[in-house]
């Protein structure tokens, strides 16, 4: 697992060691040490069943460990029910109180700790999700967004150390949530407190998070920020689950120094030695990876212009699909298989169609190296047993 740099903490660190959560036979969260820095935005990203879930449920007490301990701010609070725990979470469904409106749905939690002058503190909550003209409308007045800030804000106003947000923005249509997972990220920055986020968009948490932890079957498979999982990730899981990535099994025919010599499908391939997850010697094999977007194509008749250096591999259009901003292609490399290619529309070569001979090429920087032990289907999901931890819980 590698991992990156994180904010300095403030005291009020997240720790999980060695937490674990199994249901009879299954495990869902296998032991795990995990340390979430205080005033962060973390995610926790995977597929469904993946224990991503049932790990935000033990940091809020909804579920109590198999093995180890929850650290909030220094203080063990395994033992503790949700409501001694200084966590407050917000769910997919929002749980807003119909019958109230959008001020006591707010000023809720502090009434319900006795105090009196609700005043202020309601108003600039209102403020910060931007509801302050709404405050008397009930929650069936509101769209889905402006209920989702609802949820946060009545969250926000106990002034917890952590703020724990399950799947927040899945019922939202996709222009909403967009929107939303910027707002989120403005108000956490504005508060300064720890966000810890459960999500499947993978687009999602790389928009939002600060450091993102990738889970696949009950354990964290990376750790890292948003670009360096995408452009270093360190399993085939990690690469195919963060977008889409080709990878070749490739052979290693030199090695040593500052970059490594491969050979696949009868073309030479360079990759920078500190971009192979995997110690890689002469004659041994390895996934060679890059991302769709990294690549240019180019038609057979303008190969000699390609820049010196360059990957390159000579193959045929299979695909091309136009949707919009870009052109996706599918490109058949005998010896290799099919490879994918995302080209923007702008100059757009036109005699880039299905049956066109071409060489796609691309720097070898943008390429990476993999452990080539790993299935190249490690990205996909299996729905066979998917959900078991959310239904679990």
């Amino acid at each position: 697992m590698t991992t990156t740099s994180t904010p300095q903490s403030s005291g009020g660190d997240v720790r999980l060691h060695r937490i674990s959560k199994t249901y009879g036979s299954f495990t869902a969260v296998h032991p795990l040490d995990l340390t979430i820095p205080a005033g962060s935005f973390f995610a926790l990203l995977g597929a469904s069943g993946c224990g991503k879930t049932t790990t935000l449920r033990m940091i809020a007490g909804l579920e109590e460990p198999t093995t180890g301990t929850v650290e909030l701010a220094g203080q063990d609070v395994t033992a503790l029910p949700p409501y001694k725990r200084q966590v407050n979470t917000v769910f997919q469904n929002y749980a807003l109180f119909p019958h109230l409106d959008i001020y006591e749905n707010v000023a809720f939690g502090l009434r319900r700790r006795g105090i009196k002058s609700v005043k202020k503190q309601v108003e600039e909550m209102l403020d910060l999700v931007q509801l302050g003209p709404m405050a008397r409308r009930k929650p069936q007045q509101l769209s889905g967004g402006q209920q989702q800030r609802v949820a946060v804000a009545r969250a926000l106003i106990n002034h917890p150390e952590v703020l724990l947000l399950d799947e927040p923005l899945g019922a939202l249509d996709l222009k909403l949530r967009r929107q939303m997972q910027l707002e989120l990220k403005r108000i956490q920055t504005e508060v300064g407190i720890t966000f810890v986020h459960v999500t499947h968009d993978q687009e999602e948490a790389m928009t939002m998070a600060d450091t993102v932890a990738v889970m696949n079957g009950g354990r964290v498979e990376q750790l890292g920020a948003p670009a360096e999982l995408y452009e270093n990730p360190a399993t085939t899981f990690v690469a195919n689950f963060l977008g889409t990535s080709n990878l070749i099994e490739a052979e290693v025919t030199e090695a040593g120094g500052t970059e490594l010599v491969l050979t696949a499908g009868g073309a030479t391939l360079r990759l920078p030695t500190l971009r192979c997850s995997t110690p890689a010697r002469k004659g041994e094999k390895v996934l060679a990876g890059f991302r769709p977007e990294k690549v240019v194509l180019a038609h057979a008749d303008d190969a000699a212009a390609i820049p010196e250096g360059h990957n390159r591999m000579a193959g045929r259009v299979k695909i091309a699909s136009f949707i919009g901003v870009s052109t996706q292609y599918v490109v058949d490399v005998p010896g290799v298989g099919e490879l994918s290619v995302y080209e923007q529309n702008i100059g757009r070569d036109g005699r880039l169609v299905p049956g066109a001979d071409i060489v796609l090429h691309w720097e070898p920087e943008h390429t990476f190296g993999l452990d080539a032990d790993q299935s190249l289907l490690a990205g996909t999901v299996d729905d066979a047993g998917a959900d078991l931890d959310e239904e679990a819980a």
